[in-house]
C-alpha cells in the first residue's frame, strides 16, 4: 500500500534546494505541480532518482510533500 508522507520543514530557499539538488547530481527543481500517487501537490518539484512521485516544496510553508511507496524506492 502506498502513503503519501507531509513533513513541517523550514526549507524556504530555493536557492539552496537547487545547490543541493546540484551537490547531489539530481535534476535542477522547477516550479509546478505533480500528481503524488493520491493527490497533487504545487512548489518546487525535485524529481529523485528510482522515484515514481516526486519531492514537492511549498517554500511559503516550508512543507515538503512525497509518497516513498513504504520506502521502496529509496536513493
Amino acid at each position: 500500500m502506498s502513503h503519501v508522507v507531509t513533513i513541517k520543514t523550514q526549507i524556504r530557499d530555493l536557492a539552496a534546494i537547487a545547490a543541493t539538488c546540484h551537490r547531489l547530481a539530481l535534476a535542477a527543481p522547477v516550479r509546478g505541480s505533480a500528481r503524488l500517487f493520491s493527490g497533487e501537490a504545487a512548489g518546487i518539484v525535485v524529481q529523485l532518482p528510482g522515484w515514481n512521485y516526486p519531492v514537492v516544496f511549498d517554500t511559503e510553508t516550508g512543507e515538503a510533500r512525497y509518497d516513498n511507496y513504504e520506502g521502496q524506492w529509496k536513493l
